[in-house]
């Protein structure tokens, strides 16, 4: 029966651990081990020995099978070795996700068919002369800047959003800028919609650009400069050869994120050939 012992010792101790503890493990053995002792002791007293041998193997057998369901049940709950409560499935758990370098979120994503779209909605309304629309399209904090050339500066004309509205009612003259030899632009928000910002004739553009830089006429992408967090769509009216070219039109709509990741209009802004 000793023999049996250690044969079944050196089994027990080829048998795969798997995710058990060494304490768990060391457990199970000794659990094995005293079974078949005891098996022993009290077949001796009746002196059985083949009933012994039938029920040395079976009480090992089931306590093996206890073992490996012990096992099962360890593998299915990883914590459980460690003492701590196995985690539920689909519980919540808190924990911070570590990115790698590069992973980090890009807070500037955007769709450009939909941002060409919106923009597209928002020369049709000033052709409409729809100032609501127009103002849902405005940024709430940086208001709606209005330049009639393409050197954007801190002096040009800004509304806030709440003003948009009611801005072709507003008759107050507004200087906007300069033109050719250096002319005062002194009008009306009617009067520059009308006639600076002429809007019907980007309906049929020749290109629309897409926060992509125009080589044609922005060759340094000036208006990135300007405005560094935005993305521009610049519908794009090319010069005819009547002119040699140089009768091209490009109006910039630009878009910044608001609070809530929203694109918002922040300027308006013309561009054109300037002797």
């Amino acid at each position: 029966m000793k023999d049996n012992l250690k044969n079944v010792e050196k089994k027990l101790n080829e048998f795969p651990p798997y995710h058990m503890s060494q304490s768990t493990q060391a457990l199970l053995h000794q659990q094995v081990m005293d079974t078949l002792e005891d098996n022993e002791i009290r077949q001796k007293r009746k002196g059985v020995f083949l009933i012994k041998a039938k029920v040395g193997i079976v009480t090992a057998a089931a306590v093996i099978i206890v073992s490996i369901l012990s096992v099962s049940l360890l593998n299915d709950y990883p914590n459980s070795s460690s003492g701590e409560n196995p985690i539920p499935i689909n519980q919540d758990v808190d924990q911070e996700i570590e990115q790698s370098p590069g992973e980090e979120e890009d807070n500037n994503l955007y769709d450009p068919v939909l941002l060409e779209q919106q923009a597209s909605e928002i020369l049709q309304a000033i052709d409409d002369h729809d100032m609501d629309v127009l103002s849902s399209h405005v940024h709430p904090e940086k208001g709606l800047l209005l330049s009639p050339y393409f050197s954007v500066m801190d002096d040009k004309v800004r509304f806030e959003k709440n003003e948009v509205p009611s801005l072709l009612e507003n008759e107050a003259t507004y200087l906007w800028g300069y033109g050719e030899a250096n002319t005062e632009i002194q009008l009306t928000p009617a009067d520059y919609f009308d006639k600076h910002l002429q809007v019907k004739r980007f309906f049929k553009s020749d290109e629309v650009f897409v926060d992509t830089q125009n080589q044609e006429v922005d060759p340094t992408n000036y208006l990135k400069t300007v405005f560094p967090d935005s993305k521009i769509v610049e519908f794009y009216h090319a010069g005819t050869e009547q002119y040699s070219g140089m009768d091209w039109r490009s109006l910039n709509l630009v878009f910044e994120q608001d609070e809530e990741g929203a694109w918002r209009l922040v300027a308006i802004v013309n561009n054109l050939f300037t002797p």
